[in-house]
């Protein structure tokens, strides 16, 4: 195994795409034959840290009578619009990025029947001669969505021409006020069987309810106001170098603002701890020379570090895992001797797309 500043003009194969634009990433064959002067070429991974942060967003408008609304309804009601934030959770993911230094050629014996490699869209080494498909935890990408959103019924009650008429509103309030509570009696006269004309079947006794409750809900409104909600989840990434340890400003939050940009000042910081657990030393000058000398002709892996990442938010930890990040790792060597094929059946090699490391070794 080479390099690929040796043999990057000659493979053209690969894709190397962002996998931004897609819902998953997807893995592609390629066979190493005759044509291919039986080698591919594919990327080791580095890992990148997700937070998935929830939002709750609401807008509270106040309604024309809401001055109001003690009097009547016994319940306050600001007039002043509001707009706020609410931090709700968040959850932290590793995924795996290309790594364009790391980048080799897996070249394999000419005498030996074709195997093939697969690689994501974006080049990182999957799997050698392995038929399984790319697990859904590492295929998912996440994005920025909403995950709920609740509006209002904008539609206005069906008031009287009185109620439009009057000349202030203090009266608009009371004429509202009456229509209220005489929905809130006819609802309960049907519930409880006291009128007159009574719907003829369940069916047309839900429609019923449901039309005055819809009414009482629109006439309330004027009282009481408006509240949207939308619900959001936020990416944020961050890509360790391997050196760092300790705590960073990942992203700010304001309860007026949201989720904000990690220098606007205006928000609390929500800070990324990193502990490294376990890392690989760093060799000298000599023994650096052997390892690469090892690496040569070979299969290249990751063999990861470990570190522990929590999500911090006034003190509050939002978030905490225990994580495999190829950046703490070191580079591992496999011959390609051992993938040696027969017609019955081959060794296959399954490789972790979000580290580097390998997942499974296993006969198919």
């Amino acid at each position: 195994m080479y390099r690929l500043e040796r043999w990057i003009a000659l493979f053209g194969l690969l894709l190397f795409a962002a996998p931004e634009s897609g819902a998953q990433t997807k893995v592609r064959r390629y066979d190493a034959t005759k044509e291919t002067d039986y080698g591919v070429v594919y990327r080791l991974p580095r890992t990148e840290i997700e937070a998935v942060v929830t939002v709750r967003e609401r807008t509270y408008t106040p309604g024309p009578l809401s001055a109001y609304a003690d009097r009547y309804l016994n319940k306050k009601a600001s007039d002043i619009p509001r707009h706020t934030f609410e931090l709700i959770s968040a959850r932290l993911y590793t995924v795996g990025r290309p790594d364009s230094t790391q980048q080799y050629l897996v070249s394999f014996d000419r005498k030996t029947l074709a195997p093939f490699v697969k690689l994501t869209d974006a080049g990182v080494l999957f799997s050698i001669n392995g038929g399984g498909e790319l697990p859904a935890s590492l295929s998912e990408e996440r994005h920025s969505r909403v995950v709920s959103e609740k509006q209002v019924d904008t539609a206005q009650p069906a008031l009287s021409r009185e109620y439009s008429q009057a000349g202030s509103k203090a009266k608009q309030a009371e004429i509202a006020s009456s229509y209220l509570y005489d929905l809130r009696e006819n609802l309960m006269n049907i519930v409880t069987g006291s009128v007159d004309n009574m719907p003829k079947d369940g069916e047309s006794m839900r429609l019923a309810l449901e039309q005055l409750r819809r009414e009482e809900q629109r006439t309330q409104r004027l009282f009481l106001g408006d509240t949207t909600e939308r619900v959001s989840e936020y990416i944020l990434r961050y890509t360790p170098t391997g050196h760092e340890e300790g705590e960073l400003t990942l992203a700010r939050f304001s309860p007026v603002a949201g989720l904000t940009e990690a220098d606007d000042l205006s928000g609390t910081p929500l800070r990324l701890v990193i502990s490294v657990q376990e890392q690989a030393p760093e060799l000298n000058e000599k023994d650096q020379r052997k390892k690469d000398k090892m690496l040569e002709h070979s299969i290249v892996y990751v063999q990861p570090g470990q570190a522990r990442i929590t999500l911090l938010y006034e003190g509050r930890k939002l978030a905490d895992e225990q994580v495999s990040l190829a950046q703490l790792g070191t580079l591992q060597a496999l011959a390609p001797k051992m993938l040696q094929l027969t017609p019955n059946a081959a060794t296959a090699i399954y490789f972790d797309t979000r580290t580097g490391a390998i997942l499974d070794v296993r006969q198919e």
